[in-house]
């Protein structure tokens, strides 16, 4: 294939194709659309890619959404590498490519940039924009980026629940529509552990599960981490195991032992010994997993009504019926299982 040029062509002389293996071109582009700036000043990180058809008539291969976009935002022009026209096999070779290998963020690696995003916005506001790109222009990682911008902030009096500039404004300038406890979701991840962050990375382990491990203390992250790469059956059970050690109610030893169905001793020399069960009737993962999700609930319940003061009848009107129906139905539910002798 011809060496693409970058070149600034009209907008209105590239051609859209219905063979973009996309079906949604149109899906969210308002967002899109906030992001990208404005044509004096264009915010564009990668061009489209459009092929010359002559006399001045151009085809996008790929960035149809970005081209969309830029209308949406009121562009006439835009800057594109212009191929010249490739054979129809090719040039579908290319779209394909060009949308199967695009891949989403890893949640960790999301949250640390929309968090270097923030904090650079927030060094700006403090005049410290020199200061912020000198961190940024430096070759290193973003984990490494984001300490350093944390650094620089504090250094200067950064408070984060006074910031210069709010999370609100930053998501707007970006052109992001994530909600306040999408993005607080967000960020909880970078409560682990770095050296468990590139762990965490290879174990497949859902935002969820992450953010409970971000729970745990730094040395409980490392050995837990290490316990899941070894056995990725408890890459499942990670909330469970984490919950139980937040609580107070286990250590991590004694969860892991739990989840395992194994009864946790502990000697002088702090070791776990597993009982011989050879005897026993072999486990039924599904079964397990729901009689956890069944201890889970029962312990949520009773939180609740611990939260409500154990008196329901003080509540005021309508919450007590509420309370009162509610515990009927479980009342009903429990009633109308078979009891088992």
């Amino acid at each position: 294939m011809t060496q693409a040029t970058l070149q600034t062509i009209p907008l209105s002389a590239i051609q859209r194709t219905a063979r973009n293996p996309r079906s949604d071109p149109e899906a969210d582009l308002e967002g899109l659309a906030a992001s990208m700036g404005t044509a004096d000043h264009p915010r564009l990180a990668q061009p489209p890619l459009v092929e010359d058809l002559g006399n001045g008539a151009y085809r996008v291969l790929a960035g149809e959404r970005r081209l969309r976009a830029a209308e949406m935002a009121g562009w006439t022009h835009a800057a594109c590498l212009v191929q010249p026209a490739l054979d129809p096999l090719e040039a579908h070779a290319l779209r394909l490519a060009e949308n199967l290998h695009r891949r989403d963020l890893h949640p960790l690696d999301e949250a640390c940039a929309l968090k270097i995003a923030w904090l650079a916005a927030n060094a700006q506001g403090m005049g410290l924009s020199r200061d912020a790109g000198e961190i940024l222009g430096q070759e290193q990682s973003p984990p490494q980026a984001l300490a350093a911008l944390q650094a620089l902030l504090e250094a200067n009096g950064f408070t984060p629940t006074r910031p210069a500039v709010l999370w609100d404004e930053l998501l707007a300038q970006l052109g992001l529509d994530i909600s306040p406890e999408q993005r607080k979701k967000l960020i909880r991840l970078l409560g682990l552990d770095n050296q468990v962050q590139e762990q965490a990375r290879a174990l497949d382990l859902t935002p969820a599960a992450l953010r409970s491990l971000a729970t745990l203390e730094p040395a409980d992250q490392q050995r837990l981490a290490a316990e899941l790469a070894a056995d990725p059956g408890l890459t499942r059970k990670v909330r469970r195991i984490a919950r139980t050690v937040r609580e107070g109610t286990h250590t991590l030893d004694q969860a892991l032992a739990e989840v395992r169905g194994q009864v946790f001793l502990e000697d002088d020399h702090h070791e776990i010994h597993q009982p011989d069960i050879s005897d026993a009737p072999p486990a039924d993962d599904l079964v397990g997993d729901r009689v956890v999700e069944l201890l889970d609930a029962l312990s949520q319940v009773s939180q609740a009504l611990n939260n409500l003061g154990g008196n329901i009848d003080a509540l005021p009107a309508p919450w007590d019926e509420y309370v009162q129906d509610a515990l009927q139905s479980l009342q009903s539910t429990l009633d109308s299982l078979s009891p088992r002798r």
